[in-house]
């Protein structure tokens, strides 16, 4: 197996425990057969806090005192632990119950880096959507209509936005708004469309005076068309190389914020957060807090080098169109 598919295999395996992580590591029930009739906690969770249980101060002190006389019966996710659990268990090591370990108020280590590369994954994913949507239109319309009016307009706009480094304009807007994944996403996806806009318009102009360009215009079609239908996929694989980047940029922005204490806040976890805690616990060997979430953020964004680095730009733009 090559590094291209190890990298595909990992990325897939992190983006689909992220993604499923409320129903694989939560202390809430996927779903609970109350005296009231069927609950479902964990999705309620979803859209804020999971609803309170019958009786006991938590769902499973309801699970363990449930009485299947009266068909009170819970599934509970694979691994029973949330992000935001605490127990008496403070600063252990590695174990059979917490194979990643506990942090300083009990929390469940495992539980909590999968469901910090979940947010860490969202910033990622919600950067390069925004970004792209941005970027790939304006660059298509500049590199289409170069050297004209509307070129002047795209370069200058994204020359302003290049005098502003994303992290310095992400720390200000967390500042003033708070560092919820979204003013994350809109920030980064604000600045990073330049960089779809310029590979983009580089690759239009390449493109541009091609001899299957040509023979459109010859045709009649129209440039929309020309754009969307025939120029456009030649761009892919520099569009997709472009992502991978800036996926990798935007997870180690969010994970420094976090890591600086303007992450998404005490209840959400994030790897950078983790990172912050190990270190205020390395005096006294807390390994674990720092090594688990530093080598799954470290492997993430090793991946999406891997993949963009595999498929270059040299091959993307040696297409022959179709």
């Amino acid at each position: 197996m090559n590094a291209r598919r190890v990298a595909w295999a990992s990325l897939a395996v992190l983006a689909g425990t992220g993604l499923l992580a409320p129903f694989l590591c939560n202390d809430v029930p996927l779903v609970a057969r109350t005296a009231d009739g069927l609950r479902f906690p964990a999705f309620a969770a979803l859209r804020g806090i999971p609803p309170a249980p019958p009786s006991g101060a938590t769902w499973k002190e309801w699970w363990a005192s449930a009485r299947e006389d009266e068909g009170e019966w819970a599934l509970m996710p694979p691994w029973p632990f949330g992000p935001n659990e605490v127990s008496r268990e403070v600063l252990r090591g590695p174990s059979v119950r917490h194979p990643l370990g506990t942090d300083d108020t009990g929390r469940d280590v495992l539980a909590r880096v999968v469901h910090g590369a979940s947010t860490s994954l969202l910033v990622a994913a919600g950067t390069v959507a925004l970004a792209g949507a941005i970027g790939i239109p304006l660059g298509a319309l500049a590199g289409y209509h170069a050297f004209g009016w509307t070129d002047a307009l795209v370069l200058r706009a994204i020359e302003v936005f290049l005098c502003f480094p994303a992290l310095f304009l992400a720390l200000a807007a967390v500042a003033l708004l708070g560092g919820s994944p979204l003013t994350l996403v809109l920030v980064l996806g604000t600045v990073y469309w330049t960089h779809f806009a310029r590979i983009v318009r580089g690759e239009f102009l390449a493109l541009r005076e091609r001899e299957f360009v040509l023979a459109a215009r010859n045709l009649g079609l129209s440039g929309w068309r020309i754009a969307t239908r025939h120029m456009l996929p030649q761009v892919r694989g520099a569009v997709l190389v472009v992502g991978a980047f800036l996926a990798a940029g935007a997870m180690v922005v969010e994970s420094s914020l976090a890591f600086l204490g303007l992450g998404a806040g005490l209840r959400t976890p994030s790897l950078g957060s983790m990172l912050a805690q190990g270190k205020e616990h390395a005096h006294v060997g807390a390994w674990h807090l720092w090594v688990f979430p530093g080598l799954v953020l470290t492997w993430a964004v090793l991946c999406l080098h891997v993949l963009a680095d595999r498929d270059g730009l040299p091959r993307a733009a040696g297409r022959t169109p179709q």
